[in-house]
């Protein structure tokens, strides 16, 4: 197929708003989460699959009968934004980008779930800004010891939280290294940074490797909210589903890019 043009990507307001200069970076990304959609689909299908089982989750939780758990469920939907908002940014060959707003959803999430487990921590997290004994009880409850406090019966989802930092969140070597190059000339040295941009064998596991963390997200949310979202019936048949198709990807993808583990 001929390559994109602007008119194929852009729409006619973006054409005639953004600047040359922003223009081919801001197409280059459409273009690549358009492309995304299309050439890996069975990826973008679990993706979706996942987030209609949120919404669902989300919708049968807007009555709630418990006032504990008004923090958790917006700690809970904060986490839910954040990785439609990862996901696009790595279907749009921004992996770093999406890697960093992940490791924020997950800890939405584990914080939505500690409170929930733990009602009388509600004060610290509120509170954790307005004075030094709210600040080190916040620290003590939320930030030391994460393993055994935070993602206490989470040991999965605390490593892909350790790893999108260490690929997204952290600025060292192993979160730049890939999109740096340089071009040797006679007499100089090139050097540039792409942007966005990823080869197929490291976009594809990395996308559902995301998606493995929402999973791992969704059963957190679900075990809080469990006793309401048991009574009802389109859920099960929902997640009955997504749990095929995740294992169907798992396996297209191991044979498709030769990787022991997916």
């Amino acid at each position: 197929m001929p390559e994109p043009t602007e008119e194929d990507v852009l729409t006619a307001f973006e054409r005639e708003n953004i600047p040359r200069h922003y223009k081919q970076y801001y197409s280059t990304k459409r273009h690549n989460f358009f492309a995304s959609i299309q050439q890996f689909s069975y990826v973008w299908k679990c993706f979706v699959q996942l987030d209609e089982i949120l919404e669902c989750e989300f919708e049968l939780m807007n009555n709630l009968n418990d006032p504990n758990l008004m923090l958790p469920m917006m700690l809970f939907m904060n986490g839910h934004a954040k990785m439609r908002v990862a996901f696009e940014l790595a279907c749009s060959s921004c992996l770093t980008e999406g890697n960093s707003i992940l490791r924020d959803a997950i800890e939405s999430v584990a914080h939505g779930r500690r409170i929930a487990l733990e009602p009388a921590l509600h004060q610290a997290w509120i509170e954790k800004g307005e004075g030094p004994i709210s600040l080190k009880t916040f620290k003590h409850e939320f930030e030391y010891e994460k393993a055994s406090r935070v993602f206490n019966g989470l040991p999965e989802l605390h490593d892909l939280w350790k790893q999108f930092s260490e690929f997204g969140s952290h600025t060292n070597l192993n979160s730049i290294v890939n999109r740096f190059h340089i071009d040797r000339t006679e007499s100089h040295l090139v050097y540039g940074f792409d942007y966005s941009g990823a080869k197929t064998e490291v976009a594809v596991p990395m996308l559902f490797e995301m998606i493995l963390a929402f999973w791992l997200m969704e059963n957190a949310i679900y075990s809080i909210c469990e006793s309401r979202l048991k009574l009802d019936l389109r859920l099960p048949d929902l997640r009955s589903r997504f749990e095929k198709e995740k294992e169907q990807v798992r396996q297209h993808i191991i044979q498709k890019f030769n990787i022991r583990r997916a």
